[in-house]
Formats: structure tokens, sequence, C-alpha cells
């Protein structure tokens, strides 16, 4: 059976960990984001992991529809009881979840998302 494709995010396991990475330099439209949603639901359905990485490394810009994928990927992990953390977040992309207070910032944050620097540090925290 081969594998969906999916225009949006490459999903792929490393070290027990889900890593869901965008394909796309900009999130910026609804009808792109309603993809992204489905396909991060596709890609938790089909893995079951329970460890999950959002990786930004190909994401330069992102608009307030992005977060409407990401908060129901949060919301599906933590119904399942699952971990999630963001890394590889540009400048620009940390400051508009900051900025929106989507990031933790530090441990004591109460904030929807957490974010490590790299994939390695990001698969390394979920696996501690």
């Amino acid at each position: 059976m081969s594998q969906p494709q999916h225009p949006h995010v490459r999903a792929g396991t490393e070290q027990g960990v889900l890593v869901l990475t965008f394909l796309d330099k900009e999130l910026r439209d609804e009808p792109q984001c309603a993809m992204i949603r489905q396909e991060f639901h596709d890609a938790l359905t089909r893995s079951g992991d329970r460890k999950i990485v959002v990786d930004f490394r190909n994401v330069q810009f992102v608009s307030s529809v992005a977060f409407r994928p990401l908060l129901s990927l949060r919301r599906l992990v933590h119904d399942t009881g699952a971990r999630l953390v963001l890394c590889n977040l540009s400048e620009m992309v940390a400051d508009v979840f900051q900025a929106t207070r989507l990031l933790a910032s530090t441990q004591a944050a109460a904030a929807p998302f957490e974010a490590k620097t790299d994939l390695p540090s990001a698969i390394a925290y979920l696996n501690k």
C-alpha cells in the first residue's frame, strides 16, 4: 500500500517520534491551512505515535490562519495524552508565536506550544 501524497506536510518517524515537516515557505491562506490540518490528522492517525515534533525548517512566514491546524493538532495530541514540540522556528516565526502568547518562553509559562532549537534537540527532549 502506498503512502498518501501530502502537498504541505512530510511525515516520518525518527527515534520513536513522529516528525511533521512543513514543505511550504509561507503559511498564509485558509484552503492551504485546512489541508494542513487534514494532513496532520492523517499522519497522527496512521502513526499512532505519542511524541510529535512539528518542524518549521522551511517556513519563513506565518499568518494567523496557520494557528488553526496547529491548535487542532495540539487538541488531538492533548486528548490522546501525547506530547508535542515545535522546532526550527525562524526568528520571525518565533516572534509571531510569542506575540500571540502561543509559545512558552519559559518552563513555567502557560502557553499551548513549546519549542526547541532544532530537530535533534526536540527529539531528545521528547525521549528523555
